[in-house]
């Protein structure tokens, strides 16, 4: 779904409580408001600046809960269904609609990364860490009766796996040139279904960390600190299946000096247009990543072909006799 979403810091709780006011004031699909008298009545009912109620609708639309067009503004199914649990008094399901879209992406990821996961399987966190990086979602994440905030922040085992999913980690489109944005988007998704696969695989998510996402200078995207030493991950993705990359100076330098702890996933077929978890359960059954360990020794060998312009490599398939 793609989305134009504020960033979380601008969901705080009295504007995620006010989104819920508002979606149940717009009316059903059965019927509809002209956007005037919408956000008239969206203002009537929840009060606060008159100027962020059209925003409010915005994101209720980007979220897929209402819909507008011709000026006449409606809830979806998918809103009726939302705005029938918030009437009784349950924000939950507001709250997984947010979390899939990929709202809270980013406090998401230091949140499961700052943490330890137990031995049944749910994430404990210092409190005062997640006050500080998490502080939107963690107010969210209050609407489930199961989750503590005291003495440590402990999210249970189900909660845990919704927020580590492909939908809920990966960031919504950036504003770049189309294909620049195209690229972004692909190099994203990429990384984070290495994300998913590498946490899947050693079944600790606090130990697979995203750091791609806090600096591209380091020459690799993610890392895996489950074992010692360390694996470093640079990832790539393409739109096609072609077996072809591009190393920049700075990663094949690094893939020299780590040798064997220095790993290539190579994810081929991306589509933007398919769902993010369809799409890397159908990747995954097709046997991706093509993962490369030691990538300066493999490239070496007479299957790799290696062309020093940004490092280009790409497999060499034996031609039919």
């Amino acid at each position: 779904m793609a989305v134009r979403l504020p960033g979380a810091g601008w969901l705080t709780s009295v504007r995620l409580e006010r989104l819920a006011q508002a979606l149940t004031t717009i009316p059903s699909t059965s019927s509809g408001f002209p956007l005037y008298e919408a956000i008239r009545a969206i203002w009537h009912t929840c009060g606060g600046p008159y100027d962020e109620i059209s925003q409010l609708i915005t994101v209720l639309k980007d979220l897929a809960l209402v819909d507008l067009q011709d000026s006449i503004v409606r809830r979806t199914r998918a809103g009726d269904k939302v705005a029938r649990s918030i009437k009784r008094g349950d924000l939950k399901v507001l709250g997984i609609t947010l979390l899939r879209a990929g709202c809270f992406h980013e406090q998401a990821r230091i949140l499961i990364e700052s943490g330890e996961v137990d031995g049944e399987g749910n994430l404990r966190c210092p409190t005062k860490l997640v006050r500080v990086s998490a502080p939107q979602l963690l107010g969210v994440l209050r609407w489930w009766e199961e989750v503590r905030s005291l003495p440590e922040v402990l999210i249970p085992k189900d909660l845990l796996n919704e927020l580590n999913t492909v939908w809920a980690l990966l960031p919504p489109p950036v504003e770049l040139p189309a294909w620049a944005a195209e690229r972004k988007a692909v190099g994203n998704r990429a990384e984070m279904y290495t994300v998913q696969f590498e946490r899947t695989r050693i079944g600790v998510p606090s130990m697979v960390v995203w750091v791609a996402q806090d600096s591209d200078t380091l020459g690799w995207d993610v890392e895996d600190r489950s074992v010692v030493p360390r694996r470093y991950i640079e990832v790539k993705g393409r739109r096609d299946h072609d077996q072809v990359f591009f190393l920049s100076e700075n990663e094949w330098k690094r893939a020299t000096e780590l040798g064997p702890q220095y790993y290539i996933h190579f994810w081929g077929g991306i589509d933007l247009a398919r769902d993010p978890a369809v799409e890397y359960a159908a990747l995954t059954a097709s046997g991706y990543p093509l993962v490369i360990a030691d990538v300066a020794a493999e490239v070496a060998k007479a299957e790799w072909e290696i062309t020093p312009v940004r490092w280009r490599i790409n497999r060499i398939v034996p031609q039919a006799l």
